[in-house]
Order: C-alpha cells, then sequence, then structure tokens
C-alpha cells in the first residue's frame, strides 16, 4: 500500500497551478475585451439585415449587439467567479501543510 504523503512536492505545484490560472485569466481579460470593443456591432447588424433579407421587410432587431451584450455578461459572471477557484486552491494548500505539521 502507498503512504498519502508519499511524494513532497504537491503543494508546489498547486502554488504554480494558482499563478498559472491568474495569468490565464489575465490575460484572457485582456484579449476578451480589447476584441470585444473593437467589434462594430451596427455594420454587422447592417450587413446580416442586406443578407438575410435584401428585397422584403427589413428586420429591426440587432442580434449581433444582443449577441455581443450576452457574452460580455457571461464573461463577466465568469471573471468575477474564476479568482475564487485560485483561493480554494490556496486554502487546500494551506490545510494541506498545516496537516502534515
Amino acid at each position: 500500500m502507498r503512504k498519502l504523503y508519499e511524494g513532497s512536492e504537491g503543494s508546489v505545484k498547486m502554488v504554480g497551478m494558482v499563478i498559472g490560472v491568474l495569468v490565464t485569466l489575465i490575460i484572457s481579460i485582456l484579449i476578451l475585451y480589447s476584441i470585444a470593443a473593437s467589434v462594430d456591432t451596427s455594420g454587422v447588424d447592417t450587413k446580416i439585415n442586406d443578407n438575410v433579407f435584401p428585397n422584403s421587410t427589413r428586420y429591426e432587431g440587432t442580434p449581433s449587439a444582443n449577441a455581443s451584450t450576452d457574452i460580455l455578461d457571461q464573461s463577466a459572471t465568469f471573471f468575477t467567479i474564476a479568482p475564487i477557484l485560485a483561493i480554494v486552491i490556496i486554502a487546500v494548500v494551506i490545510i494541506g501543510y498545516v496537516t502534515r505539521m
């Protein structure tokens, strides 16, 4: 039977994982919001109207703007909750270290 505390590098790997998660979050926030800010939704909505309804009644909605708003709302929720993952991993490392004492 293997011992539970045989490896001694587990907490170092967990701290490395926390740093990796936080760096990934920062980079993804920068990329997402810089792309979202540069999208011209009015131009996209006009093109959708021209291609889907070329000769008939025009569609009065804004599907591209609505989709962009929904994506930004959902990503804001994710970026609010995601740092909790890092806090939980840090708590696990601390509890693991305390139980080894």
